[in-house]
């Protein structure tokens, strides 16, 4: 084994093991960016990602991917059934090359597995597991090889690496350095298919009205950004295959622009929304900010000087809220984490920056089976005698690419809709994946609920309790004492069976009232027994229904009134059994039926994403 071999080696490992960690980065990024009630699922499915992936790429992708025979599509090497692992020579020059394959197939297999880990944030709290499965195997094995195929192989139709004689695409080949195209562009057009197939989140969208979604983490966005950007140096570095025949100043030029690239994209973002009107400054916005400025430089970061790498993050920095606004306001495109705008707008920004700013130097030193004829390929601005050539195969390449992913992933989301189904039922959905699907939710053991309340003085006072699963009775106990509190002890009853002395306070579940008399009841016989009463009788009914606040902030309602936010799925058992409470008067429920069938006529039955409703509807309503 040579040394140059030895070193390309680890080189290329290295490399391999940055792109696989990316996926911890993802991983963090869609956590925090989903409700806690999906906290498993979408770990689950970035756990399956990988494995699938590695499946599906060793028996057929790697196959198509460098398979030999077609410009099309591989035919050979299926599980690495080939010479190029197990051929018969045996001397050391032979086996240092097989290490470098075998090197070389890690490196494949995650950026494979980073393409289609794409799509499973953008489609997230609502596709079905089993759809999300089938799907990410036909991109892994079969969509994404044969782009990869087309740009990277020595048989590909538009690849650089192929010899003039053999046809060379407008004598240049697509310049796709790292893949802003082949990895971005794939994964982020699957997603935006499979997000229009899908449809919103239920109560994304009032009508006209965008809907903000709760999400769980900034913490673990921001910690995931971090984790993906430090990949992103293999992702880019290692892009060069090599380091020797001058391929080290690929390597290093790489780690230079990723890093101005990624801080340019996050800086001008963040310039963007402090201007804009109606947008606040959130760490998630710039998190997308940098990762859309890495993205875009994916396609050019061995191939263009610094300066340059300043132009492609800045203008990815613009990229990125343009076609997020877009794509959420005025096509209402439901993407939970923003993959679409980040790596389809980055990938294709990306694909022409590459067209722009590639040197001719640059180019020799990456395609070095070129042979230099006095009309090297560079970018378009670059000013070299064949400028032109790279923008024409890259822009054939990514309509050819559009197309391709278009026509075949519609086909695998039309079968999957017909034989399996793309989205869970509405129920399952508004209880959250983990409850539904995956055993339960994901804290479970310790719950903490923070009550914030004001006494009629105006006092403020809050009460943090930690409680495990099921303990039912302390919580009914604390939510006892935070109502005496607040409504300054028992209320004295007059004559009239009117309240004197102490301010009513009611009890608040999703920010509607839990009592069923109006406002314009207070004071009245049926409610003058005093507000305690009536918060006592809703506790004693949480604690015989076994039911634990959500680990999410409680905060007080004006006037003493004690918010506490509730899960959904915690709705319908609560409502059936405040009803039956003989307290209640038959006429609320014959008014209650009245509105509901005004609702569900006016929401065409479905109760998605129509107009938020009363907590003590229907759970397949509550949003």
């Amino acid at each position: 084994m040579t040394y140059d071999d030895a070193l390309d080696t680890m080189f290329i490992i290295y490399g391999a093991s940055l792109v696989f960690f990316m996926q911890a980065g993802f991983s963090l990024l869609e956590v925090g960016s989903v409700s806690i009630r999906n906290t498993k699922n979408i770990l689950f499915k970035n756990l399956m990602d990988v494995s699938f992936s590695t499946v599906c790429f060793y028996l057929v992708g790697y196959a198509f991917l460098y398979g030999g025979n077609s410009s099309f599509i591989g035919g050979t090497a299926f599980a690495l059934q080939s010479r190029a692992f197990h051929g018969s020579d045996r001397s050391d020059d032979a086996e240092a090359l097989r290490g470098v394959n075998y090197a070389k197939f890690v490196y494949a297999f995650a950026f494979a597995a980073t393409a289609t880990t794409i799509v499973s944030g953008a489609v997230a709290e609502r596709f079905r597991f089993k759809a999300y499965a089938v799907y990410g195997a036909c991109i892994t094995g079969f969509i994404y090889p044969v782009v990869a195929h087309w740009a990277w192989s020595d048989d590909g139709w538009a690849s650089a690496m192929r010899s003039k004689s053999n046809g060379l695409l407008f004598s240049s080949g697509v310049v796709d350095y790292a893949g802003s195209a082949v990895v971005h562009v794939t994964g982020g057009l699957a997603a935006l298919l499979a997000c229009v197939a899908v449809g919103p989140r239920v109560g994304r969208f009032n009508g006209n009205h965008l809907v903000e979604m709760p999400y769980q983490s900034p913490v673990f966005q921001t910690l995931g950004t971090y984790i993906m950007w430090f990949c992103w140096y293999g992702f880019n570095c290692v892009a060069s295959t090599s380091l020797s025949g001058g391929k080290g100043v690929l390597a290093g030029r790489s780690a230079v622009n990723t890093t101005i690239a990624a801080a340019f994209g996050g800086a001008v973002t963040m310039l963007m929304d402090s201007y804009a009107k109606h947008q606040k400054l959130e760490p998630r916005r710039m998190n997308n900010g940098i990762l859309c400025g890495l993205v875009s430089i994916s396609g050019s970061a061995g191939l263009i000087e610094p300066h340059y790498a300043v132009i492609v993050g800045s203008v990815a920095g613009i990229v990125y809220p343009t076609a997020s606004k877009i794509l959420l306001h005025k096509f209402k495109v439901d993407d939970v984490v923003d993959a679409v705008p980040v790596h389809l707008g980055g990938g294709v920004w990306g694909l022409l920056a590459a067209s722009l700013f590639t040197s001719s130097r640059a180019y020799l030193t990456k395609y070095d089976s070129y042979v230099d004829d006095g009309e090297t390929p560079c970018g378009l601005f670059m000013g070299c005698a064949n400028s032109g050539a790279i923008l024409g195969s890259n822009f054939v390449f990514l309509l050819a690419q559009v197309s391709w992913v278009v026509v075949t992933c519609s086909i695998v989301l039309y079968v999957i809709k017909r034989q399996i189904g793309l989205r869970v039922n509405l129920d399952d959905e508004v209880k959250g994946l983990d409850q539904s699907q995956h055993g339960g939710r994901s804290y479970t053991e310790f719950q903490t609920t923070v009550f914030k309340f004001k006494t009629a003085s105006g006092a403020e006072h809050s009460m943090e309790m930690r409680v495990r699963a099921g303990d039912a009775a302390k919580f009914a106990m604390a939510l006892s004492e935070v109502m005496e509190g607040a409504a300054g002890g028992v209320a004295d009853v007059g004559p009239d069976d009117s309240v004197k002395g102490a301010k009513i306070s009611r009890v608040f579940i999703n920010n509607q009232p839990v009592e069923s008399e109006s406002e314009s009841d207070y004071g009245s016989s049926q409610h003058s027994k005093g507000s305690r009463g009536e918060s006592l009788r809703a506790a004693s009914v949480f604690a015989q229904m076994g039911i634990q606040p959500v680990p999410t902030s409680s905060s007080a309602g004006a006037g003493g009134d004690v918010v506490l936010n509730m899960p959904p799925s915690a709705l319908k058992p609560v409502r059936e059994e405040w009803r039956s409470s003989p307290d209640d008067s038959p006429s609320r429920d014959e008014a209650e039926m009245k509105k509901k069938k005004k609702r569900d006529k006016r929401s065409d039955g479905r109760g998605r994403n129509g107009v938020p409703l009363d907590p003590f509807a229907d759970a397949q309503n509550a949003v």
